[in-house]
């Protein structure tokens, strides 16, 4: 057998052949080009990195007959502790690195520079010092010279010292120590922005979020600067701003005026602790929740959503997953997707990197998939035939299975925000973004249920209440009410009660969460005025009138015609509820089919006045 056949068939022998696996590591999962980033900023933290620069270089171009920016180069440069030749040499190999067994940090995986590299560009160069730039060590990956096997190992790093123009382009001092990363030979259909300016914005999102307890606590600073190629000319420079989902710190990239003060709240009066076993030894799982406050509904009652602020909100809508301070995701499947009250709490769960089986975490560390599947994790869907909570517990502790030591955190996550949820809803009752955008003192139904009442009554079905008036002591007594009973807030009830006086209503329709099983009830106030109250304890009210309710603020036509399913399924589930409680009584069939035809006989008087 010749030279060239041997080659050849140990070529075909490989288990990995190195050119087809570059092809399928470059499409390695990252969900964009700001997560790639997100990865090479992770190995500068890693290397105790206090400045990290992210710049990206443009260049006119000429696209579809107009003249566009394009990212030519991306450079990240840091004043870490750089690497020895050794170190550079193995950062670059796939599956290789110093922290596969660190569980130290926030780095352990050894796919991230190259993996993240490749995923955006075909020629990655990588510069790094110990002794001052000019003494850097250089090496590079080249997906073209890789594909075409003339390169299959990591280049030996030679002396090449720091080129001058990265030089000029750093801001912070460049230490005796140090890295620089440079991405070049783009396709376009990788990159997710083609601008460096939109490229920099939204991973300033992303870092801002990741990254916020580095940055809040100075340990950090991100440089993000978009320079054009040819002449180093800003074309914008900024460190990154704080994007807290939580709301709790300050100063922050939320929009005025909540920038420099929190806009929400802590939930309860210290985080949550949990200790969860795994390899002999206890560790610690901090779970810390907060809800916006009251000052974020505008004075005037519009919906809070539409704020500048709201909106922003609604781009951090999750839980945030922390592995060490950095945050893995934001795990959006705990939300309502529907509900435009999600977006006004903050739930963060913080574990240590050696829980990372437990939690799920990937080598790309961008998920934590165990936790995240816990969003739907019903315990009595896998009890097995008697069993209860603990001992399904157990059971799937026995069986190795991480899920166990994830129960107890999902119970109280999901118990906190049910009652963050219901406190949050009472902040606007009655306001006008809570209806819509409708004002009390405009024509509502509640205005034709009172007409409906006054008809009723001058066909001689009087009642006592019909001949009360609605006096300064009555209205008093509805106010009060509405704030202490129901937890309106003061204005929101004050509203109501004026506009009960100038309408001259005689029915509203109020919320509050009540004991006991009934979705709605009905009470009586001083003034002849009739509450029908819908128990927001209730899941119909969620299921139906929330998802019903008139704001459709920043709903899509996917989210609407949810809300129109759901409302209707709920509705068919009410009706044969009733259908299967008049099964059950039997004593009292004869007279509930007889409340059913009277209450058949009202509604239909309520409703055939030739509206809808």
């Amino acid at each position: 057998m010749s030279a060239a056949e041997t080659t050849r068939v140990r070529r075909d022998a490989e288990i990995i052949p190195a050119d087809l696996a570059v092809k399928a590591m470059r499409d390695s999962g990252y969900k964009n080009t700001a997560y790639a980033l997100a990865e090479l900023i992770d190995n500068s933290v890693q290397a105790e990195a206090t400045d990290i620069e992210v710049i990206c270089l443009e260049e006119r171009q000429l696209v579809n007959q107009r003249e566009r920016r394009r990212i030519r180069e991306i450079g990240v440069l840091d004043n870490g502790k750089g690497m020895s030749p050794q170190t550079l040499r193995l950062a670059l190999q796939f599956g290789n690195g110093l922290h596969l067994n660190d569980r130290s940090g926030i780095g352990r995986f050894g796919m991230g520079l190259p993996n993240s590299s490749i995923s955006q560009c075909r020629r990655v160069d990588v510069w790094s010092w110990q002794s001052g730039p000019d003494n850097a060590m250089h090496s590079f990956l080249d997906v073209d010279k890789i594909e075409a096997r003339e390169l299959t190992h990591v280049p030996e790093p030679d002396h090449n010292s720091l080129p001058d123009e990265w030089r000029k382009r750093a801001k912070a001092a460049l230490g005796t120590t140090g890295t620089l990363i440079v991405w070049q030979n783009f396709e376009e259909h990788r990159l997710t922005w083609r601008g460096g300016d939109a490229t920099l914005k939204n991973t300033e999102i992303l870092v801002g979020r990741m990254y916020r307890k580095f940055l809040y606590n100075g340990k950090l600073n991100i440089r993000l600067a978009a320079l054009d190629l040819n002449s180093d000319a800003t074309i914008s420079d900024r460190s990154s701003s704080i994007n807290d989902p939580l709301y709790l710190m300050t100063p922050t990239s939320t929009p005025a005026p909540f920038d420099k003060t929190p806009m929400f709240q802590k939930w309860g009066e210290a985080d949550e602790k949990f200790t969860v076993p795994f390899n002999n030894t206890e560790h610690t799982v901090e779970v810390r929740i907060s809800w916006a406050k009251p000052e974020t509904v505008p004075s005037d009652g519009t919906d809070r959503g539409r704020q500048p602020y709201g909106k922003h909100a609604a781009r951090n809508v999750g839980v945030s997953i922390l592995r060490a301070g950095r945050e893995l995701e934001l795990a959006d499947g705990w939300a309502n997707s529907y509900d435009p009250v999600e977006r006004w709490w903050g739930v963060e769960i913080e574990f240590p990197p050696t829980l990372d089986e437990v939690f799920g975490v990937p080598n790309n560390k961008q998920a934590a998939a165990v936790f995240s599947q816990m969003a739907q994790f019903d315990w009595e869907s896998e009890a097995e035939s008697g069993e209860k909570y603990t001992q399904v517990k157990e059971r799937l502790r026995a069986n190795g299975d991480p899920r166990a030591e994830l129960m107890d955190i999902t119970q109280y996550i999901r118990d906190q925000l049910s009652k963050v949820r219901s406190r949050l809803k009472d902040q606007t009752k009655g306001l006008r973004g809570a209806s819509g955008g409708k004002r009390h003192d405009e024509t509502s139904v509640e205005d034709r249920a009172s007409t409906k009442f006054k008809e009723r009554a001058d066909q001689g079905y009087k009642t006592d209440e019909d001949n009360q008036v609605f006096t300064d002591e009555a209205k008093e007594d509805l106010v009060k009410d509405l704030v202490e009973k129901k937890h309106y807030p003061e204005q929101s009830a004050e509203e109501i009660a004026d506009a009960v006086e100038k309408r001259k209503k005689r029915v509203i329709f109020v919320e509050a969460e009540m004991d006991g099983y009934a979705f709605f009830k009905v009470e009586q106030r001083p003034g002849g005025i009739t509450e029908i109250i819908f128990n927001t304890a209730h899941p119909a009210h969620d299921q139906l009138m929330r998802a019903l309710e008139a704001n459709v603020d920043g709903a899509t036509d996917k989210d609407l015609l949810e809300r129109i399913v759901n409302a209707s399924d709920t509705l068919r589930m009410l009706f044969a509820a009733w259908a299967r409680y008049e099964m059950e009584d039997m004593p009292n069939r004869v007279r509930i089919n007889d409340m059913r035809q009277e209450w058949g006989k009202m509604a239909r008087v309520f409703l055939e006045s030739g509206e809808t």
